[in-house]
């Protein structure tokens, strides 16, 4: 029963997070914006001192007026990154790959593995003490 229910803590800390700092993020924000009738924290508009949607829609963009701390090293992270973008658009579908693998698949690989840790750390813990 304790596993389950450090196993469900660990599946939801990540999202209780998120929800947290957006949350924070909405409340501090004061500018909004308006699309298609709805009201948005982002626009989709480039501005040159923080990232938008915009940054989503045009990487390059974003790094040209955004990226200064990792720059030397977009060499290595942007074939991993851009080939991630051009697998998940290879499937037709871009918008529903990016939810079945990121949002879905991803977390639920890396909690998976994150609980086994756990599993083995204990399991370490308990052998030492036998030893003892």
């Amino acid at each position: 029963m304790k596993n389950i229910k450090r196993n469900i803590l660990i599946l939801l800390a990540p999202f209780m997070l998120m929800v947290l700092v957006n949350e924070y993020v909405r409340i501090q924000n004061k500018t909004h914006f308006k699309s298609k009738g709805f009201t948005l924290l982002n626009t989709t508009e480039p501005i040159k001192h923080k990232c938008s949607w915009n940054c989503h829609n045009n990487t390059a963009y974003c790094i040209k007026h955004h990226i200064e701390l990792t720059k030397p090293y977009l060499k290595y992270t942007n074939p991993i990154y851009f080939g991630a973008i051009g697998a998940l658009r290879s499937t037709g579908n871009y918008g529903l790959a990016n939810i079945v693998f990121l949002v879905i698949l991803m977390p639920l690989w890396m909690f998976y593995f994150l609980a086994k840790t756990f599993d083995l750390l204990i399991e370490i813990r308990k052998t030492k003490k036998w030893k003892q």
